[in-house]
């Protein structure tokens, strides 16, 4: 099974032509992201899986869904992790 997160897109880097880069973030976690084959700006929401962006998302459908895998987390690791 493959799992593709939604992350925000905070700052791109296209000083490689060949290989566009975005720093995204997934909720408080910030990763570099290829973006070489979505068509985005900063501020937009991306779907990635194995560091590549795979497509656009709807913002209000992205936060929802990093709310969602949020209160998951919470759930089943407050004994462990939010304390």
């Amino acid at each position: 099974m493959c799992l593709a997160v939604p992350g925000k897109i905070i700052n791109i880097n296209r000083s490689v032509p060949e290989l566009a880069m975005a720093s995204v973030d997934f909720g408080g976690v910030i990763k570099d992201i290829c973006i070489q084959w979505v068509d985005v700006s900063e501020g937009d929401y991306i779907l990635a899986h194995a560091g590549l962006a795979i497509a656009t998302v709807d913002a209000a459908e992205a936060e929802q869904t990093l709310n969602d895998l949020d209160t998951i987390a919470r759930n089943t690791l407050k004994d462990e992790v939010f304390e």
